[in-house]
């Protein structure tokens, strides 16, 4: 009798990167998700927006923000994706800075009403963004050393 040549695949291990693309675009969901509960209350006698935790809300950046955690899960999903994520996050996340800048200088030209503690937190995500986007991958070979890993 004939033996048998079938190879067993193993799935491709998980990396840190698809691990944090998922961490990333799950808390940017939660963060625009959230968002959305004040932004619809109606502006105060000052006219400033609703705050939350004293982030201003904006329909329009949760909305966006909301899409680039469901980007962020669907990017989980093979390494090259997530750090295509990463670039993502960071170059929005960026533009949400400068918009933030522009509209803590001058408040009527803030589209996306943003305060200080939210140009805060959008460049945090840059920056969380760059690290997924630039960190080197290493991968541990069994009774060697570390070595990059190829995307």
């Amino acid at each position: 009798m004939a033996e048998s040549t079938t190879q067993r695949t193993r799935p491709a291990p998980v990396l840190w990167i698809q691990i944090g693309a998922l961490v990333l675009g799950t808390l940017m969901f939660l963060y625009g998700l959230v968002g959305f509960w004040p932004s619809f209350a109606p502006a105060g006698p000052d006219g400033q927006q609703s705050t939350l935790l004293g982030i201003e809300c904006n329909a329009l950046r949760c909305a966006l923000q909301v899409l680039l955690g469901v980007i962020g899960w669907a990017a989980a999903s093979r390494a090259p994706a997530a750090r295509g994520y990463g670039w993502l996050l960071a170059v929005v996340n960026a533009v949400f800075v400068v918009l933030g800048i522009i509209g803590v200088a001058n408040p009527d030209a803030d589209p996306l009403a943003m305060n200080v503690p939210a140009v805060v937190a959008a460049g945090a995500f840059a920056l969380l963004g760059l690290v997924l986007a630039l960190v080197p991958l290493r991968r541990q070979i069994p009774g060697g050393d570390d070595v990059l890993a190829e995307d």
